[in-house]
């Protein structure tokens, strides 16, 4: 009966790594093209201008803006900071992160003045389309509850060959719960007790690392440089990896011989897919261009892999001793298909000042999730259809030409896909809108260009130890900021 409550109110245990979630479809359908310095300090808003490695993953058609050939790579230096506020409980844990946002190649393969097409251009690059890179410390006293609770709630009513071996088993087998006996044994029936009472210290980390990138493809030309036109076949990847440690000591009950229990679990997500990407930019004249870009849905092919240990410590008559479990190694493959996204750009190019601006709109509610589960993913969908919902995403972007150093700024704001209900939970409560603030510089020669950014960005959102029938969310601030660094060549 619990496990069909839980299921009504949609409640995922936060510390069951298996994911093929509602959440995690979001998690990877949400992306924010790293790229180049110069539109990562322009607040990525280069869906009108062009001529730069990120408009492959933007707005393909930007790449007919290119004259010469041109190589160029980034560098990434970024930090994170992970604020959480468990049971009013401060916590402030810091990690850093060095990665290759951006890289390509731009090579002409036809130029013509007696041509309509004065030139059509092939490029590649390697776009990284999100970081994953945070270490998240949640501690506190709890007199209110324990995992010890959701582990009793969803043994109650199986016989021990039914128990999650991914959950509740390990929570049995290390006598965090029991069965009651008799003379026989155990008695089997589907009755469980728990071998502790509430009021304990908590604490649990959670470690995530990877990225999601995508290999562009992409073909571009010009029509009487006053239309530019152009496709990218995207080939995404994503490398995910989390790591939990959860912990429950100093029990108000001491008639229990149970000191202590530790729950390590470990999740490794891996994915590829592919996707459409079609672009225009209109150049109504030297000083205003419009641009207009499609994204197809990414269809993602999903690997999960997890496992998880518990150790639980014993104390009985000043002898110590200790019950470990390890669960099987769970193995799972799905499919994850994003929403489509239509951005609409403008630019204005005044003689030492270029202004742009991009709108994005996606419908998160159009979000796919995929596998031989049947009942259970079709519920997944209809949780995205209900309590997903369609965003505009704006980004500002500003470039001052004091030539040859140029100074740029930016602005990006993205919008909250989630419709707050009760049917959702508290869990997403303190879910927000992100912005993203962003400055930088750039020296640009004839042959060779260098360009540098500072992004800062910050979005709050809501996390469960367990889940909030037993414990009520809570507020995390995800706080990042890059450093970004790019060299190009063109020749």
């Amino acid at each position: 009966m619990i496990r069909n409550i839980f299921s009504v109110f949609l409640i995922a245990t936060a510390l069951s790594v298996n994911a093929q979630s509602h959440q995690d479809a979001l998690f990877f359908s949400e992306t924010d093209v790293v790229g180049t310095a110069r539109t990562a300090a322009m607040g990525n808003a280069f869906g009108a201008l062009g001529a730069d490695i990120s408009v492959l993953s933007t707005n393909p058609a930007g790449l007919g803006v290119y004259q010469s050939y041109d190589f160029a790579y980034s560098l990434n230096l970024s930090g994170r900071d992970m604020t959480s506020y468990y049971r009013g409980n401060k916590i402030i844990n810091s990690t850093g992160n060095f990665n290759l946002p951006s890289v390509g190649f731009v090579a002409p393969l036809s130029a013509s003045k007696d041509s309509d097409w004065r030139r059509t251009n092939l490029g590649f690059a390697y776009n990284t389309t999100k970081v994953f890179r945070s270490n998240t410390i949640q501690s506190a006293y709890n007199s209110n509850s324990s995992l010890v609770d959701v582990y009793l709630a969803s043994a109650m009513g199986y016989t021990l060959d039914d128990l999650d071996p991914f959950f509740e088993l390990g929570a049995f087998d290390t006598d965090l719960i029991d069965l009651q006996t008799d003379s026989s044994g155990w008695i089997d029936d589907g009755n469980y007790f728990r071998e502790v009472e509430t009021g304990q210290d908590q604490f649990n980390q959670t470690s995530i690392s990877g990225s999601m990138g995508e290999f562009a493809i992409s073909y571009a030309g010009s029509y009487q440089e006053k239309i530019y036109l152009g496709g990218t076949i995207g080939l995404t990847n994503i490398n995910y990896q989390k790591k939990t440690r959860y912990n429950e000591r100093n029990f108000a009950d001491t008639n229990s011989t149970v000191q202590s229990f530790d729950v390590y679990e470990n999740q490794m997500t891996t994915g590829s897919g592919i996707n459409l990407k079609l672009g225009a930019i209109y150049r109504a004249n030297d000083n205003f261009r419009i641009g207009l870009a499609w994204h197809s849905p990414t269809l993602n092919d999903m690997h999960d892999e997890w496992e998880m240990t518990m150790r639980t410590q014993h104390s009985l008559n000043d002898s110590d001793y200790a019950y470990s479990y390890t669960s099987p190694y769970g193995i799972y493959d799905y499919e994850i298909v994003t929403p489509m996204k239509v951005i609409g750009s403008a630019a204005l190019i005044l003689d030492k000042l270029l202004l742009s601006a991009d709108v994005e709109f996606v419908d998160y509610s159009t979000m796919q999730l995929n596998g031989d589960d049947y009942d259970y993913f079709t519920n997944q969908e209809n949780i995205i259809s209900n309590h997903y919902t369609d965003v505009v995403n704006t980004r500002l972007g500003a470039e001052l030409n004091l030539s040859p150093i140029l100074i740029r700024g930016g602005y990006s704001y993205y919008q909250n896909p989630l419709v707050s209900d009760e049917m959702v939970g508290a869990i997403d409560e303190y879910r927000n809108e992100k912005t993203s603030y962003t400055v930088g510089i750039g020296k640009r020669g004839k042959y060779r260009y260098i360009d540098l950014a500072y992004v800062f960005s910050e979005y709050s959102e809501g996390q469960s130890l367990y889940n909030t029938v037993f414990e009520p969310a809570h507020k995390t601030t995800n706080t990042s900021y890059s450093l970004i660094f790019t060299m190009g060549w063109k020749f």
